[in-house]
């Protein structure tokens, strides 16, 4: 289990390291309409994710050898790889087709990674949320959306 949450972490580092330093600032534009830029929660959730894959890399470099582990298999790491890459494909959409497709993606992936698979539960979710969403951040707190 240690190479494996070793390898995870430094898969889920490296992917957060890439969203702080190159999705963000290519994706994300200030328009200067408020205190804080858009940019925020992106990075705080780039800063977040980065740190818990750094100290998961820690904590499994600290372990001792002889601890009891539970085995891991490839298919968790499989799972990792699939996350970063359902995140990739966010900001990806968000990039290209703006924040309603990209939320949409969003949430498909997540429902999906959840093994959430009834399409009709699927299709209403990924519809609605971003909607709401936009609705609540743009149109009630006039806060601007990519």
């Amino acid at each position: 289990m240690r190479a494996v949450d070793c390898a995870a972490a430094a898969l889920l580092a490296a992917a957060g390291f890439a969203t702080i330093l190159v999705f963000i600032p290519m994706t994300v534009d200030d328009p200067g309409l408020g205190d804080l830029p858009p940019a925020f929660m992106p990075e705080v959730a780039g800063v977040l994710m980065t740190t818990l894959a750094i100290l998961l890399g820690l904590r499994s470099l600290w372990r001792r050898k002889g601890a009891e582990e539970p085995s891991l298999d490839r298919r968790h790491a499989s799972f990792v790889l699939l996350a970063i890459l359902w995140l990739a494909a966010a900001f990806a959409a968000v990039a290209l087709a703006g924040y309603l497709v990209g939320g949409a993606v969003a949430v498909v992936g997540a429902m999906l990674l959840m093994r959430i698979r009834r399409p009709s539960l699927i299709g209403g979710v990924a519809c609605a949320a971003p909607l709401v969403l936009w609705v609540v951040f743009w149109q009630v707190l006039t806060i601007p959306l990519p």
